[in-house]
């Protein structure tokens, strides 16, 4: 479009249009020249041709234009002015729509390195699955660590264990677990996170794996410390008014390493003998008692999953927990959503409640708390379901905070230390897990957490 009289140009064209347009029917009509009449039709053809195509050109232009911006072409320059004010502003502001575009591809591709130069340096590993199960990036970490390249498929995943592919495929769809931890030929024990994006070619997984063989090994020693320490204490303490007593009652009967007669004892020392044996059976029992309850812990049984109306499952222990002493004076509060299902054991999670509303019951009736109230709510965030068991009671001491969920540890007299280990470790079984916290109207609150 190089004319530099825009307007002249066309009213030039416009005149010869309507010029040629009464010269069409004088020509028919006044001088009966039909075949005359066809070079002026013809003409007039051309000429609203050319003045359609001169239009035309700056609607061509702008489709040029942003068939290039679609393409990523950002070296596209507009035609020269045209003499009309109005068709130059547009061609400048595609200009500068250009140059902006081309900063934003710039800014766009700077960050997308700084950003790849960031994953490609973590010591984490990352990589993105699409939905046939082909790898379409992943890091030098993740490489080191699962032995993935671009575009392999996680079936060769398989090598570091026969579930990791189905895992990282399907944990989405049945929720029954978003992280896991896998062992590979190295005796690595690595850890697999997922999440997933929906983009324009559909459902990507990302999965971040770490090497959690060093954190792992050290909790397990920490863990087995704490037990042994534990186990030492509880059987010491049973132990030794055992053996104590034993030697006692041996010296009531013993003189130079020689038996007396039965006839040379006193009605005290037979006394004291009786209830040196009662002491000895009660301390045997209390053994056997903590030696069962080591059984238990040790021997959990493997989850059945099934589909549980867990709404319905906190309303039932509710029940059976109001037979608790001291139940019917709690003030009670609820929020529970109705018909919320989840896939976990019914089993297994009404003993984790049931014991969490035991302890919330003695804690508010043996501190004697005045107004004692229990808060029972449930609720889901994202794919996790989450039931919150509060209550006014005095808080945990933060030194404790870590202890209760040690085996055999209490602070209660007669408890066994068993409940809220036990309860942690099932949760821990079935992918979820059990949280304390304190709430900011001072309420302790334990949080089962369903994966």
């Amino acid at each position: 479009m190089g004319y530099s009289h825009f307007y002249r140009v066309i009213i030039l064209k416009l005149l010869i249009i309507i010029l040629l347009s009464m010269a069409i029917p004088w020509l028919i009509f006044v001088k009966q020249a039909y075949v005359l009449s066809l070079l002026p039709l013809g003409l007039l053809v051309i000429a609203c041709i050319d003045i359609v195509r001169f239009f035309n050109k700056i609607n061509h232009w702008i489709a040029f234009f942003l068939l290039g911006i679609e393409n990523e072409d950002t070296t596209l320059k507009s035609p020269p002015a045209t003499g009309n004010k109005a068709i130059d502003n547009v061609y400048k502001a595609t200009d500068r729509l250009n140059e902006l575009f081309r900063q934003i591809k710039i800014n766009i591709s700077t960050q997308e390195q700084y950003f790849r130069m960031i994953i490609d340096q973590s010591l984490t590993g990352l990589f993105a699955v699409n939905e046939n199960g082909r790898i379409i990036n992943i890091n030098p970490a993740a490489k080191k660590l699962t032995l993935l390249q671009d575009h392999h498929h996680i079936n060769l995943l398989s090598n570091i264990d026969s579930a990791l592919p189905d895992f990282i495929m399907f944990s989405g769809k049945n929720k029954t677990q978003q992280s896991a931890v896998f062992e590979n030929q190295f005796g690595q024990k690595l850890l697999f996170k997922l999440s997933e994006i929906k983009s324009q070619k559909g459902i990507i997984k990302l999965v971040v794996v770490s090497d959690i063989t060093k954190e792992l090994d050290n909790g397990e020693v920490e863990a087995w410390i704490k037990l042994a320490r534990t186990l030492s204490h509880e059987i010491m303490n049973n132990i030794a008014p055992i053996t104590t007593l034993s030697q006692v009652i041996s010296g009531y009967f013993t003189t130079n390493n020689k038996r007396i007669d039965v006839q040379d004892l006193d009605s005290k020392t037979l006394t004291n003998t009786v209830k040196g044996l009662r002491v000895i059976e009660e301390r045997s029992l209390s053994l056997m008692n903590f030696t069962e309850n080591y059984r238990k812990f040790t021997m959990l049984p493997v989850p059945q999953f099934s589909m549980v109306n867990v709404s319905q499952l906190l309303e039932n222990n509710l029940m059976a927990a109001s037979t608790y002493c001291g139940f019917d004076n709690l003030h009670l509060a609820k929020s529970i959503p109705e018909n919320q299902l989840f896939l976990t054991d019914e089993k297994l999670l009404s003993q984790v409640v049931l014991n969490l509303l035991k302890n919330a019951c003695e804690a508010l009736v043996m501190e004697k708390t005045s107004n004692p109230s229990l808060v029972v709510s449930l609720k889901q965030t994202g794919n996790n379901l989450i039931i919150n068991i509060s209550n006014n009671g005095p808080a945990i001491p933060p030194s404790l905070r870590e202890q209760i969920f040690i085996p055999f540890y209490t602070t209660k007299s007669g408890g066994s230390g068993i409940g809220l280990s036990l309860s942690k470790q099932i949760m821990l079984k079935m992918n979820g897990d059990i949280v304390l916290s304190l709430s900011k109207d001072h309420l302790t609150t334990f949080s089962i957490v369903l994966n």
